[in-house]
């Protein structure tokens, strides 16, 4: 497998089972979601330089070389796919890890090489990719490549994987593309910060996943300050950006009066999380059965959201926050929360978004109610893989509620 985002999430590699991040075994005849899923569909597609197909609409714009970036679009390829869903990660859970795989390695990534500050409107291949971004349908397009298409599939920490790519000489877009009247009065007012407008759109009912491609795509914000943001800056700017606005709302809420735990899996992953009865507050405690041997990874704030960056979790700990946050402007509650997230073995790079819709399933559904912080994780203990006593020892919070509750204790 290929890494087209050059990350510096902490340290984990960024590897899979199979070919364990060795390029050279990275390949059709070596891939078994490749090998027998998607031979027939490339020896049909992949031929000549002219390339024609439906995309979710996909726009990806990599960090490796900044300011100058790999700026991409993809097309699906395999006829038996609906494009719509490869760009929907709010019902990706409902799929395993194989069917996840067939559903994103039947995207051909189409490659150019840009300034993120060139007026992508004046510049072919640049215009058809940039109007794609703000569809909110597939969109058709017609590529002709520059070179051969490379076949070694491409995954990333925390963007969605694709299949093959090519370096694209030219992209014509040969359908209509669906732009929301309101985003479309965004995109043409060039005075109203992206921060602004983000929040305006989610109000109105426009999800993370379409306001980072916006971001990214360099569509929103006062004109003179557009450019492209890497894909992989965007996805966390955006779950920053809207988990802050979500917070001022929280924080006016009463505080709930007990402990709640909930608990979700889903293709190899796993979380659960304990709401506390306290101001906001909030710690992520990352633990990976692949690698036992090292503690797991934790970052948290209290009372307000954090201005450094979460150095250790990366952009999971912004996805997981914004899920939370999220959860508790719904139900107008205030709590503080303590995540535990597993990722397993057999877990293969899906991308950040199994953190924001793991945690997300994780607080519908039912939840256990405690009154003490002990019982609340004593309940927790026998649901982690990782023994309890190696998250107590990498956390901040849960010593901080315990002294709490000793000055609190008469």
């Amino acid at each position: 497998m290929k890494n087209l985002h050059a990350s510096s999430e902490k340290n984990e590699e960024n590897v899979c089972n199979v070919c364990h991040g060795i390029a050279r075994l990275c390949k059709l005849s070596t891939c078994p979601f490749y090998r027998d899923l998607f031979k027939e569909a490339l020896a049909a597609k992949l031929s000549g330089r002219q390339l024609s197909g439906p995309s979710p609409p996909t726009f990806l714009v990599g960090e490796k070389g900044y300011p100058r970036v790999a700026l991409g679009s993809a097309l699906v390829y395999a006829d038996d796919i609906n494009p719509a869903l490869l760009e929907s990660p709010s019902k990706w859970l409902d799929f395993s890890v194989n069917e996840l795989l067939r559903l994103r390695l039947s995207l051909l990534l189409g490659l150019t090489i840009t300034h993120v500050k060139t007026p992508i409107q004046r510049r072919d291949p640049f215009t058809a990719l940039q109007e794609s971004a703000a569809s909110i349908k597939p969109v058709d397009f017609e590529i002709t490549t520059a070179g051969a298409v490379k076949t070694m599939p491409g995954f990333s920490i925390r963007t969605a994987p694709y299949g093959p790519s090519a370096r694209v000489e030219k992209v014509k877009l040969t359908g209509n593309v669906s732009i929301p009247r309101k985003v479309d009065s965004y995109l043409n007012d060039p005075y109203v910060k992206a921060e602004e407008t983000l929040t305006s759109l989610y109000k109105t009912g426009h999800d993370e996943y379409y306001l980072t491609r916006l971001f990214s795509a360099g569509l929103l914000g006062i004109a003179s300050q557009r450019k492209l943001v890497p894909t992989e800056w965007s996805i966390t700017a955006v779950d920053d950006i809207l988990s802050k606005q979500l917070y001022n709302q929280v924080r006016q809420y009463s505080i709930i009066n007990e402990y709640r735990v909930h608990s979700y899996s889903a293709v190899e992953n796993s979380a659960t999380v304990v709401l506390t009865p306290t101001p906001w507050m909030y710690e992520l405690l990352e633990g990976w059965l692949r690698y036992r041997d090292k503690p797991p990874y934790s970052d948290h704030e209290i009372i307000r959201p954090r201005k450094t960056y979460a150095e250790n979790t990366g952009g999971a700990y912004y996805a997981v926050r914004f899920s939370l946050l999220r959860h508790l402007a719904d139900r107008r509650e205030q709590s503080g929360a303590i995540v535990f997230f597993e990722i397993k073995p057999g877990w293969v790079p899906l991308g950040v978004w199994r953190f924001r819709e793991i945690v997300k399933k994780a607080l519908e559904q039912r939840c256990e109610r405690f009154q003490s912080l002990d019982e609340a994780l004593a309940h927790v203990r026998p649901r982690l893989s990782i023994p309890l006593h190696n998250y107590l020892k990498q956390s901040s919070l849960i010593p901080f509620l315990r002294r709490q509750q000793k000055i609190d204790t008469p």
